[in-house]
């Protein structure tokens, strides 16, 4: 796990703007993060409120109204950006500071090492059938 960690802690400093990452499943239950020093209360933050439960239940429910798979929400709370993303089963929480790049934190997913790293996690978690939060099954790219 402390290769997992350091692996996410190598893209706090090559993506601009991003404080911290979390891994999830959709029930909010952290399985890794990392974050910059200063920001571990913003994971901490994040988790508190229920924000990942709530994007997996906005995305069901957007998947109910015919309106397709939500795979990405951005909001702001407080000081922080905020970039979930569906990744079933689990929910990748990026964190950033206001002027963050959003455009190269939802681009993560589309990085071979990142992405590839999702895969074996992915691997050892249970599926979920019909989610409507952005499918069960590997990561696309």
């Amino acid at each position: 796990m402390d290769s997992l960690r350091r692996f996410l802690e190598s893209y706090l400093s090559q993506v601009d703007g991003l404080s911290a990452i979390l891994l999830s499943d959709r029930d909010g239950v952290g399985l890794m993060s990392a974050a910059q020093p200063e920001c571990q209360w913003a994971v901490e933050a994040v988790v508190k409120r229920g924000l990942v439960p709530g994007f997996c239940q906005a995305a069901e429910q957007a998947g109910k109204l015919g309106v397709g798979p939500a795979s990405a929400f951005v909001t702001n709370y407080g000081q922080m950006t905020i970039v979930l993303l569906s990744c079933q089963p689990l929910v990748v929480t990026l964190i950033g500071q206001p002027d963050c790049n959003i455009g190269a934190m939802t681009g993560l997913l589309k990085d071979r090492a990142f992405s590839e790293q999702l895969r074996r996690l992915q691997q050892v978690l249970p599926q979920e059938s019909g989610d409507a939060a952005g499918g069960s099954g590997p990561v696309r790219v």
